[in-house]
């Protein structure tokens, strides 16, 4: 999915897609090869601003068109409210986008291979198609008809109009990017990808895993090294998450073909591998906990400090179990034992900021009056 319900903004897309790529569309037998098309005469068409009737519509498509939430009878509702808009003015633009993605969505309600299904789809495309048509002066329905498209060649010059008419589209550069990947055009999709980094706002992990996929494709296609500018970005994107995050995003990648060109990011990451890894024996210390047996879960997580004593997950664990038991100084020193062989500085506060308060009470007044300056000094 390229354009999540929570990014509508930032993607210049008015409309939830989250089914959109799941199935993607195909013409009805019968219907033209050609018939889904970017070319478009001159633009004629003069948008109008949201009227009262168009708002009222509007305010129904979200809250029952959308592909999450979505409810039956207030999205018919919101249908007909909204083709009654479009009969009264076919300059309302955003009451005719969302009617597309209304249909769309509707379609979805409908049984796969059904009739009915393929008729409201063909409808959806039939309504982005006839705005593109008209060279309506909005990126919106030349993106949102490029969601919809199988036909590359199409999605292509949808995509490039597109980004005419909003330059710094995110979501555009990003599907333009695979595109011209998928056609060899290698240099191009460097630089349209570059240009999504530079533009898109960092929303998460579907974001960082998303550039690592397009990473992997670029090394796959023997580009390493501006696939290491990809995981450099993705790097410092990720700068300000938990050390578990960062573990989780980067835990596949394999390290060797970048360490070999000195990448930045593989440097690093090598070292925070360490973290990441090696605790086989937390697992069991929470099934160990579920059966009842805290004696036995406690011995279990010391052994694993032992073995990896760089992760901070098995000390946070600990410390909750003793804490459970009421032995808190215990607790502390656990918590002692993490902060004295932590080096990352991020992380050393990330846990004392959220350390149970009996726990930092407990904790020997130098060590708490150290973190406690060290992590005052980093607060934004």
């Amino acid at each position: 999915m390229t354009c999540p319900t929570f990014r509508l903004l930032a993607c210049g897309v008015l409309l939830s897609s989250a089914a959109w790529a799941q199935q993607p569309p195909t013409a009805p037998p019968g219907a033209s090869p050609g018939r889904f098309s970017a070319v478009a005469p001159p633009a004629r068409y003069v948008p109008a601003p949201p009227s009262p009737a168009a708002r009222a519509a509007l305010r129904l498509h979200e809250q029952g068109c959308q592909a999450e939430g979505f409810d039956d009878a207030t999205c018919e509702k919101a249908v007909r409210q909204l083709e009654a808009v479009v009969r009264e003015d076919p300059r309302q633009l955003d009451a005719q986008l969302a009617l597309a993605d209304a249909v769309w969505n509707q379609a979805f309600r409908q049984p796969e291979g059904s009739a009915e299904r393929a008729r409201l789809r063909q409808r959806s495309l039939d309504l982005y198609q006839q705005l593109v048509n008209l060279g309506v002066p909005d990126a919106r329905p030349y993106y949102g008809l490029s969601v919809l498209t199988r036909d590359p060649k199409v999605r292509v010059e949808l995509l490039r109009r597109t980004l005419e008419l909003a330059p710094k589209h995110p979501e555009a550069h990003k599907d333009l990017a695979g595109l011209l990947l998928d056609q060899g055009q290698v240099d191009e999709a460097v630089r349209e990808y570059r240009t999504h980094l530079s533009v898109r706002p960092y929303e998460g992990r579907e974001d960082a895993l998303a550039d690592i996929q397009f990473a992997d494709r670029l090394a796959s296609a023997g580009r390493v090294r501006e696939a290491a500018q990809v995981y450099d970005a993705v790097w410092d994107a990720t700068a300000k998450e938990p050390r578990s995050e960062r573990c989780q995003i980067f835990k596949a990648v394999d390290l060797d073909p970048y360490e070999r060109i000195g990448a930045r990011f593989a440097q690093q990451l090598r070292g925070l591998r360490a973290a990441c890894t090696g605790t086989p024996r937390l697992e069991g210390a929470v099934e160990l906990e579920r059966q009842g047996r805290d004696d036995a879960a406690i011995q279990e997580l010391e052994r694993q400090i032992q073995e990896n004593p760089a992760p901070a997950e098995p000390y946070l664990a600990l410390q909750r179990l003793h804490l459970k038991k009421g032995r808190v100084d215990e607790a502390a020193a656990v918590m002692t034992r993490y902060f004295r062989q932590e080096k990352d500085s991020q992380e050393r506060c990330r846990h004392f900021r959220t350390l149970s308060p009996r726990t930092t009470r407990a904790l020997e007044p130098g060590l708490m009056n150290e973190l406690d300056r060290a992590c005052r000094a980093r607060r934004p």
